[in-house]
Order: structure tokens, then sequence, then C-alpha cells
């Protein structure tokens, strides 16, 4: 362990000064794989059982829509495939026993999947291969559905090369049956590591910060994530580290613990565990969560009353269960629907909560809250590139889910009953991928509704344009939330600030707040096929857009704040999930700090927010990011 850790500080070091220099060195059709089409030697049972029942319900033509169809435009054929890099035929393996799983893991400079004969031939890939520390054979198998003894099953092969590409620590995944006599086959699992340990410096005005993250510390897939960042004006300082195990003994169960600190004192500390429904072929989820968090905020009042201290413990319980809908497995569309029941309990404790002249209607106060769902969920995945990554295979959830969510609160000695619904669905199209999601609830008593909500999102991209060797796509979200007798409280409100997560980056005013909010992000990013020691610089351009309105008002004649950002963003081929950007930013204006304002290097290049069709932990319609939900 010793050796590991100070592998892993040379690492640091050989990035930051040996590195870059190898890349270039590296030939990119050596890391490159090529995508074969769909084509009829795809397994043939799963295309023929789906074009047998398309057509006898419009239930099972939309089923077909959205697990077969392709994006429909030739050029989105040359980056987008259904199923996979490596695109085995296993249907001549079906029903054969599972001998043996063989696994084999390579450093990322100098190998190839595609090629076994390639090997590191410089001084720097292979000093970069020793200073890599090499993912550990067990962390692969963690993610492998398919096990010795068992019989050959494509779904869960598929799936499985899903769940390890989804690690973001493996840049390629290759999975190849080899037949053994007549009734029995070995896996061979092949993988390709990314450069795992990454140093971040950023720089603005007065604030220095730097992170150091390891998303394959010691080569157990653990994700190690530090931050500080120091504030020169102030003194005061930003401070987090967080240590998550996404995958404990192949259980699927997550463990986090994190702590996290700002400039304004605020702080939050957890401990959790929680299994998700990682693949539609999951038939349990859960998770357990326990914390504090602290915070100060200022709350308007005419008795000059400073800002107050806030300060709640988090005791969070959910499961969830998981039921195939069609129990003949007649093709593998069908497998992946499935009715899911769930109930969760969760429990609020104020340790520190504002003076009661401020707080009148006790929206600031203990709670236990009880809740149950029911939903359908159809999730299938469609593999596509240049999406947050550069020519790396990423897989787009596809598919639709609703359902309903019904619960108890007891709060302030008071027993109120919740009701929501929601349904969401996404899938390509002939112009790109589209998705959006509807959501409506609220408390439900005898005389009225109370702190209703509405929501709709929606999620775009372009299919993959080509001007010459460049690429570019457009991302385009829109978010409306519309609420509805509201508590007369503060906490109670909608914000654009950063911290939202529908909020404006690099934005934040304490005045800004209502009931009803439009927020719109454009974002048109390219992807430059040229590189330089190895990392590409692709310039992007982004906007938003956002009004906030309160109870009585037009929300569209409310005040309009916007932000126009241009920059570029870096990427490496080896280190597929390193983003890091020079930025500057305007924006119209923001209260307190004035108009025309210039930013530089403020803000994070979020990645664009894939959907996700996956409905297990029962959760209240999100409306202010500092309310428990």
């Amino acid at each position: 362990m010793q050796i590991n850790l100070f592998r892993a500080l040379w690492a640091m070091f050989f990035f930051i000064l040996l590195i870059p220099l190898a890349y270039s060195q590296v030939d990119e059709v050596r890391d490159s794989m090529v995508t074969e089409k769909i084509s009829t030697e795809k397994d043939s049972q799963f295309e023929e059982s789906l074009e047998r029942y398309r057509d006898k319900s419009k239930f099972n033509r939309l089923i077909h829509r959205l697990f077969v169809k392709k994006p429909g435009t030739p050029k989105a054929y040359t980056t987008t495939d259904r199923f996979g890099e490596t695109h085995e035929n296993f249907s001549e393996f079906e029903g054969k026993v599972i001998r043996d799983i063989q696994i084999e893991t390579y450093d990322p400079f100098g190998y190839s999947l595609s090629d076994s004969t390639l090997r590191p031939d410089n001084f720097l890939e292979k000093a970069g291969n020793f200073l890599h520390i090499k993912t550990k054979e067990f962390v692969i198998k963690n993610y492998l559905l398919p096990e010795r003894n068992q019989t050959i099953d494509s779904l869960k092969i598929l799936e499985s090369e899903r769940l390890i590409r989804s690690q973001k620590f493996i840049r390629r995944v290759k999975i190849t049956p080899i037949a053994v006599g007549n009734d029995s086959v070995d896996l061979e699992v092949k993988t390709l590591d990314s450069w795992s340990t990454i140093p971040n410096l950023t720089y603005s005005g007065s604030r220095l910060g730097f992170r150091l993250r390891d998303r394959n510390f010691l080569g157990f897939g653990h994700d190690f994530d530090n931050r500080y960042r120091q504030n020169f004006e102030t003194g005061r300082n930003t401070f987090q580290t967080r240590y998550s195990i996404p995958n404990i003994q192949r259980s699927f169960i997550g463990f986090n613990i994190g702590y996290y600190s700002n400039e304004e004192n605020d702080f939050s500390k957890s401990v959790s565990l929680e299994r998700k429904f990682f693949s539609p072929l999951a038939r349990w989820a859960g998770g357990v969560y326990i914390g504090q968090r602290a915070y100060q905020d200022s709350i308007p009042n005419q008795e000059g009353i400073l800002a107050q201290n806030f300060k709640f413990n988090l005791q969070d319980y959910w499961g969830a269960v998981s039921f195939q809908l069609f129990k003949k497995e007649n093709s593998m569309a069908e497998r992946v629907n499935n009715l899911i029941l769930s109930a969760r309990y969760f429990q609020v404790n104020y340790v520190k909560k504002p003076v009661p002249e401020l707080d009148p209607s006790r929206f600031y106060s203990n709670e236990d809250f009880y809740l149950m769902g029911i939903g359908i969920s159809r999730r299938g995945f469609v593999q596509d590139r240049y999406i947050q990554n550069y020519d790396i295979v990423e897989d787009i959830p596809i598919g639709l889910s609703y359902g309903l969510t019904a619960g108890i609160q007891n709060k302030n000695k008071k027993n109120r009953f919740y009701l929501s619904g929601g349904f969401k669905m996404g899938n390509y199209y002939r112009l790109g991928f589209f998705g959006f999601e509807t959501q409506y609830g609220g408390f439900f008593g005898e005389d009225r509704a109370e702190q209703v909500v509405f929501s709709f999102d929606t999620h775009y991209f372009t299919r993959l344009m080509s001007w010459g060797r460049w690429k570019f796509r457009n991302f385009i979200s829109t978010e409306l939330v519309i609420g509805n007798n509201r508590m007369g409280s503060r906490g109670d409100r909608l914000t654009l600030n950063e911290h939202d997560p529908s909020g404006i980056p690099g934005f934040y005013s304490r005045d800004v707040i209502g009931t009803k909010k439009w927020l719109t992000n454009i974002q048109i990013q390219s992807y430059s096929p040229y590189e330089f020691l190895g990392f590409r610089f692709s310039p992007f351009l982004n906007s938003s857009l956002g009004i906030i309105s309160n109870k009585g008002e037009k929300l569209f004649n409310g005040k309009l704040y916007a932000k126009i950002g241009l920059g570029v963003l870096f990427t490496n081929d080896y280190l597929v999930f390193s983003n890091f950007q020079l930025s500057i930013a305007w924006y119209n204006t923001i209260p307190d700090s004035g108009d025309n304002i210039i930013q530089t290097n403020t803000f994070d290049n979020r990645d664009y927010e894939l959907m996700d069709f996956e409905f297990g932990k029962p959760e209240l319609i999100r409306y202010n990011p500092y309310v428990v939900y």
C-alpha cells in the first residue's frame, strides 16, 4: 500500500511535467476502435422478434421505436450505433454455458484493444504506464453481470460493456466469446485504462483554487476528490473532500462520505450507502443517507435583524423493487419494461433556525415524511460520440417513464397529504435527440392545495454536424417552473443563483427570487481535429437566459437576466473525463453587483446533462435547492 501511495504521488508529478510530451508521440490510430455498422450479422433472434411483434398493437410499435430506431440521417450513422464498439455476434453462443471468464486490463499508453501486437515503444509511454496504477481485475469483474456456469445471455453481456464503459477510468472495453467444445464458451474481457489522476489549477480575480481528483484511486475504482480555493481579499477559503466507492463487492451498492465548507461558513457533511437501478435488469434498489448541513441566509424584515444561522440534521431511507412486465422473454425490448414500487422515509431535525419573528409560517421546522411511489420504466441506450467527450463512445439513455408519488408529511403537529405525478420520454429523431419531462404535484387538503408546483423541461441536441474536419453540436435545454400557493417564506422561493441546479453559472443575488421561473441554456460546441501536446482546443459559445416573477405577476413580464460566454474547452483523449476551460462571460445585470459585468474563468463548463429514465427513489418535485426533498 505504501508503494502504491508513493506511485500515486509521483503520477501526479509526472502528469504535470512529462505526460503532455508523450501524447504527441502516440499514433491516434492505436487507440481508435473501428465501429462497425449494425447489420444482419447482429443478433438475428432479437431483430426478428421485434419485427414479429411490432405491428400487433400501438404499444408494441412504441417499443419498436424506442429501442430499435436509430438516428435517421446518414451522417448520424457514422457516429451512432445501437449495440457497441465490439458488435460481437452472440446468437451462435446463446444457451451455451460460460466455462471461464478471463480479464485483462491494459495501461493507458501504447496499447490497443483492436491490435494486440502494439506495445509502448518510447520512454515516456513506458514511464507513464509505470507511474499509472492499473485497474485491478476484480474491479472489472464487479461490473460483469454474467457469471461462470451460467448460460450466455446477450443482453447481460451488452449491459456489462455499458456498465464498464460508464466507469470514467476505463476508455475502451471489449468482451469476446470463445467457443470451447460444443456446449461451453469462455468470455474474454479486455479493458483499456485512462489516466485517472488529475490536478487542476484555477485562477479568477482574487481567488486561486486547486483540485486533485483520482477516479481510480490505487487501481480500486474508487473516486477520491479534493478541492481548495483561497480568497486573498477576504482571507477565507472553500474546502471539499469526498471519497466514493461506486460498487462494493459486486453488489452495486455505492458508499460515499464527504465534507464541504465555503467562504460564507456554510458546511455540509454526510455519509451514505445507495444502490440505484443501475440497469434495466436490476430488481431492487435502496439507500441510506445521514448528514448535516449548516448555512447562513438573510430574511428580509423591518426589524433590522441580520442574517440567520440555519443548521439541520437529515436521515433518509428508501427502497424499491422492480417487476418485469413481460414474463415471456420473447425479445430484449420486452425485458427492459419494468413496474417499480418504492417507499421512502426521511426526517429533518433543525438544530438552528430563524427567530419566530422572521418565520411566522414556521417553514423551517422539524418534519417526518413518508412517501410511496409506483411507476413504469422502459430504458434503452443508444451509443453516440462527441457528446461530453471527443470521439469516445458514450451510452445515451432513451425510453420513457411515468408514475405517481404519494405520502404524508408530519410538520408543525399537522399531517398533510402529498401527491405528484410525472412523465418523461426521450429518443433520437431525424434532427437529433429530443426529450422532455413534465411534473405536477403538491399538498392537497380539504380546503385547498398548497405548495403546488408545475414543471416542464426539454432537452435537445443536434445530430453531429461537420465542417471540413471540424465537428459541431448544438445543445439546448429549457426549464419552466410555476409555483402556486407557496408558503410565505423566503425559503419557499425560486432563484437563479449558481448553486441552484437550474441556475445561471456565475450569477448570485439574494434579491432575485420568485414563485415562477423560466431558464434556457444554449451551447454551441465545436470538436477540434487538431491537437497540441495531446490536448485538443475546442471553442464554444454558450448563453443562459432566465426570468423570475412573483405571485400575481405574469412570468414573461419579469426582468430578463442574461449571460453570454465564449471560451475554449481543453480535452485530452487519454483523460476522458478531464475537461477544463478558459472563458469569458458577459452578464447584462447582477443586482447588487452592477450592469454589463465581465467575468473570467468563474465557472466550470457544465457537461450537458443527459436524461435518465430510471424510476426509483420517491422524490418531491424539486423547487428550492435549500429545501430537503
